[in-house]
């Protein structure tokens, strides 16, 4: 863990881009949410393993997923 300032702005900009994240999330309907809840803990485990490529893809997937034009509910 890092100490001094700059522990301090990455921890800072964590909690920012927390901040958007659950805000943009409040946006996403449910069907979607359900998606993501599953795809997340995906993205998290593809960066532990130190797989670049398969995160990025699932970066594109969730990004789709986000931007994609909502459904109407039935």
């Amino acid at each position: 863990m890092k100490a001094g300032p700059d522990a301090e702005a990455d921890a800072l900009g964590d909690e920012e881009d927390i901040a958007m994240f659950v805000q943009a999330l409040a946006g996403v309907n449910m069907d979607y949410r359900r998606v993501l809840s599953l795809l997340i803990p995906r993205l998290a485990a593809l960066e532990e393993r130190g797989d670049t490529a398969g995160a990025e893809r699932l970066i594109q997937e969730i990004q789709a997923i986000i931007n994609a034009p909502e459904r109407p509910e039935h």
